[in-house]
Parts: C-alpha cells; sequence; structure tokens
C-alpha cells in the first residue's frame, strides 16, 4: 500500500473507531508510516481527535506496545503525557459505569462487557507508560488493585502500573499491601503478575539496599504460602537469582519440597 494510502487508513480509523482493528496494531501503523506524522501531529491537538485517537491505541493489540515504542509515539506527534493520562482515566471512569469492575464472561453483551471491559483492562496498562498527575492516577491504581470485589484481571493490572510510577515510599509500602494476605488474588496466573510487578520494583531500585531487602523479605515470606506451581515457580526462581541468602535458605528447601521441585542449577 502507497503511503498516501495508509494516511487514508489511518484518517478513517480516527474518525470511525468501531472499524474492526486491523492486522498490524494502531500503534504500529502509527509508527510505521512517517506520511501520517504530520497530519496526525495537528490533528492530535485537538482534543476529540485525541480522545478517538487513544480509544483505538486501547482497542489494539497489545504485542508492539513498549515503553520505547509509547515514547516513540509522543516524541513524534507531539503528545504529552498528561494530555494522554487525561483521556485514558476518562475511558476508565466511562467504562467502569456503563459495564463496572466485572470481566467480561462468553455470552455477555459484546457492547456492554466484551468492548467496554477489554478497554478498561487496556487503558489501566497503558497508564503505566505516563508520567504526570501521581496523586490522582496512584490513588485510583491503589483503590482498584486493592478492592477484593473487583475482578482480578482489573486488580492484578493495576499492581503493575501503580509500582511504575511508585516512588521509593510507595514502593516499600506497596509491596508489603500488595502480598498481603487478605489481598485475596486467588488465581495463581494473577498472583504471577504481582509477582512481575514486584521483580520489575526490584530492579528499578538498582543502588537502593534498603529497598531491594525490604522486596526479597515480603516476597520470601509469600512463597512460603504460594500455592500454584508455576507462579512459585516463576518467582522463586526471581529470588534464587538476585539472593543468595534466599537460594539457601530452609524455607526455601521446604518450600521446594512441598512443591516437589528440585532446586535450579547454578548456571555457570
Amino acid at each position: 500500500m502507497k503511503k498516501m494510502g495508509m494516511v487514508c487508513v489511518i484518517v478513517i480509523c480516527l474518525a470511525m473507531p468501531s472499524l474492526p482493528s486491523p492486522v498490524m496494531g494502531y500503534l504500529e501503523t502509527c509508527l510505521e508510516f512517517p506520511a501520517a506524522a504530520e497530519h496526525l501531529r495537528e490533528d492530535l491537538k485537538d482534543k476529540e481527535k485525541l480522545r478517538l485517537c487513544v480509544a483505538r491505541l486501547v482497542s489494539s493489540p497489545l504485542r508492539s506496545v513498549t515503553t520505547e515504542r509509547v515514547e516513540e509515539f509522543k516524541r513524534k506527534f507531539g503528545v504529552s503525557d498528561e494530555a494522554m493520562l487525561v483521556e485514558l482515566m476518562d475511558i476508565i471512569r466511562e467504562g467502569s459505569v456503563k459495564a463496572g469492575w466485572t470481566k467480561h464472561r462468553p455470552g455477555d453483551a459484546k457492547n456492554t462487557y466484551v468492548s467496554v471491559n477489554a478497554h478498561l483492562s487496556q487503558a489501566i496498562l497503558w497508564l503505566g507508560f505516563f508520567s504526570g498527575a501521581d496523586a490522582e492516577v496512584k490513588s485510583l491504581m491503589m483503590d482498584i488493585a486493592t478492592d477484593i470485589a473487583m475482578d482480578c484481571e482489573f486488580r492484578s493490572l493495576a499492581v503493575g502500573s501503580y509500582m511504575s510510577r511508585a516512588n521509593v515510599q510507595e514502593t516499600r509500602d506497596a509491596v508489603a499491601r500488595f502480598l498481603a494476605d487478605d489481598m485475596q488474588m486467588a488465581d495463581g496466573f494473577y498472583r504471577r503478575r504481582v509477582y512481575h510487578a514486584v521483580t520489575w520494583a526490584y530492579d528499578k531500585a538498582e543502588g537502593d539496599t534498603q529497598t531491594r531487602e525490604g522486596i526479597i523479605a515480603v516476597l520470601s515470606a509469600a512463597l512460603v504460602k504460594e500455592e500454584d506451581k508455576n507462579a512459585f515457580a516463576e518467582a522463586d526462581k526471581f529470588l534464587a537469582e538476585r539472593s543468595k541468602e534466599y537460594a539457601d535458605s530452609p524455607q526455601r528447601k521446604a518450600a521446594l519440597e512441598r512443591m516437589n521441585k528440585p532446586p535450579e542449577k547454578e548456571t555457570p
């Protein structure tokens, strides 16, 4: 397809967000065809067109969404973090009012649950890519993450978005909160997401010994009680690679025996 033709496709997508998503994700489409940049840069100064764009982004496949690609999008089209956050927060608020916080199930009304709830999930995830308006965004993410009445899909994604924005003290407090027994994140799949977010927070705290030691202690205590083998295996590997004390500890040996999993051999 010629470049000018792709510009037309993108303009149509902005004007008609209800069209089916193309095979190429919308973020990829915007970034891979430079001829669109000048037109979209001007269009996205308009709040309504920016909202259509953000709605399109959160309804497209996530396979190519990385921090680097999102930064490239902001740079290429002159869109600020603050402007993106306003639209994402509006999508979350409006979607939650329309569909509630129960994840869609097969057979649910498509317009209410399948599309709206899918947008909610991805909008929560997208919040983690932007800085600014921290108090409001972090408060919403903490409220979602810790509300056991909400579906774990939303809660586990909110944990990741919160951790990506947390400062040192917030990280220390949040790790203990997110791994507390009363969080009731019953499904091991969603606990794996929480462990991944905690792992990311540990790696982000490079040079901060106190924060890293706190994360190791809280995560170690959580794994003693972990029942899901996959969730345990991933978090255990992470801890053993970063803490020799944990790797050689009696509590790890007991947990491995409980899971019937032999200790992983050290990489030469």
